[in-house]
């Protein structure tokens, strides 16, 4: 029997598309109905009342901090560390956030979640009854502690390792390999090149517990963190609870700029064919590079966030 392989035929193009696209589009306004406010700290906050379903709402914390942050010898600790997010906090220790909301009907894996990507890391809490304040105020001191007061612990950190093997084990395929060298193809020199979010097991199985908790005092910090709220609550209410919950947790001093990475451009199409004798499909990609959205249209991505809840 014949191996099918999977061809990644990407045309990769950067013209003059994009730019035009960005003078004609005006800038998007926030939805009047989504509350947004910035704490002295740096930490944003986005509320918007949403009773469909009733007594229900949305909970998520969103960190700037992607695996493109990590150095080599931090290779997947963005996504260790998300991980580690539900094994202790300050106010919930050990399993005890997971614990919490499944008796309250809030299940783990399907309504509380995370996932870490190259250029961020997002918690959620789905699908949360409101109809108690008490259910309210613990799911705010989640978001809290996975702001800044995850544990952290040495058994823990190890502990995980194994889990972390695990997932690299079940996802080291033949799309993964592929995903990989066809990274090195459109990004030739980046970061973004070096770095596929699940990590280097070498690095899971040795780092030093101090290295990962180095990693989170750097990145986890209130200037590029932001709260998201979405669903049927007392819009003024939260808002007050986000600014007493939150002000506790210090601006750092001398925390320096979020690198950023760019991608170089290219004046060909890029034209490539990636192969693995283990693929079990052809998939063919045509992708465009396009410059940065200045901020007034980027902006506009939280009307999209709201109507993802919305629908």
């Amino acid at each position: 029997m014949k191996n099918l392989q999977l061809f990644f035929v990407m045309l990769i193009l950067f013209g003059m598309t994009t730019p035009v696209f960005a003078q004609q589009m005006p800038p998007v306004p926030i939805d009047p109905k989504v509350r947004y406010g910035k704490l002295e700290n740096g930490l944003t906050y986005y509320i918007r009342q949403n009773q469909q379903p009733k007594q229900r709402a949305e909970f998520y914390i969103a960190q700037n901090v992607g695996a493109i942050l990590e150095n080599d010898d931090q290779n997947g600790l963005a996504h260790f560390l998300e991980h580690m997010a539900f094994n202790g906090t300050k106010n919930f220790p050990d399993k005890m956030i997971i614990e919490y909301f499944e008796k309250i009907g809030v299940k783990f894996g399907s309504n509380i979640n995370a996932y870490t990507s190259l250029d961020e890391t997002v918690y959620n809490l789905s699908d949360v009854p409101t109809v108690r304040e008490s259910v309210i105020d613990s799911a705010l001191l989640v978001l809290h502690d996975w702001s800044g007061f995850i544990s952290l612990l040495g058994e823990e950190i190890d502990s995980e390792r194994g889990v972390i093997r695990e997932e690299w084990r079940t996802g080291a395929g033949p799309e993964r390999r592929m995903w990989k060298a066809s990274n090195y193809l459109k990004y030739p020199g980046s970061q973004y090149a070096k770095r596929d979010v699940i990590g280097d097991t070498a690095v899971i199985n040795n780092f030093s517990h101090e290295t990962l908790r180095d990693f989170y005092r750097k990145w986890y910090r209130p200037d590029l963190q932001a709260i998201l709220i979405v669903g049927d609550v007392d819009v003024d209410q939260v808002e007050a609870k986000i600014k007493t919950m939150f002000a506790d947790i210090s601006a750092k001093e001398n925390a320096g700029e979020r690198p950023v990475y760019p991608i170089l451009d290219n004046k060909e199409p890029i034209i490539s064919i990636v192969k693995d004798k283990e693929a079990r499909m052809t998939r063919i990609e045509l992708e465009y590079k396009h410059e940065v959205m200045p901020d007034e249209i980027n902006g506009s991505r939280l009307m999209a966030v709201s109507k993802l809840f919305l629908k």
